[in-house]
């Protein structure tokens, strides 16, 4: 695996790990403020692992087909692009289910 993947994977790691500390504060929390300041943190954190995602090789995203890529960089681009329709509770429900699974898989790219 080249540097520029091995960077990025890492970084979609250090990001998945931050997610999971503002998911450890709480459902309560995360709606609970009134600007919507954990949402919109969520909301750059999942726009920042599809950029990384962006990043990544074509040889990388084909030799593991089993991390959903495409989906990843289309949740990305959505929140980026269409911010006014955003679904906050979707933006939880992805901190909660799928960031785990994609910091597992990731991991485990990077011990290759």
């Amino acid at each position: 695996m080249n540097e520029r993947d091995a960077a990025a994977l890492r970084e979609i790691v250090r990001l998945c790990g931050v997610g999971a500390n503002l998911v450890a504060r709480g459902h309560a929390w995360y709606l609970g403020d009134i600007d919507n300041v954990p949402g919109l943190a969520a909301e750059s954190l999942i726009i920042k692992i599809g950029e990384n995602v962006a990043r990544l090789s074509a040889d990388t995203t084909d030799r593991h087909l089993e991390v959903p890529w495409s989906l990843i960089k289309r949740m990305r681009d959505r929140l980026a692009h269409h911010y006014e329709g955003t679904d906050y509770e979707a933006v939880w429900d992805t901190m909660v289910v799928d960031l785990p699974t994609i910091s597992r898989h990731v991991q485990s790219l990077e011990a290759e």
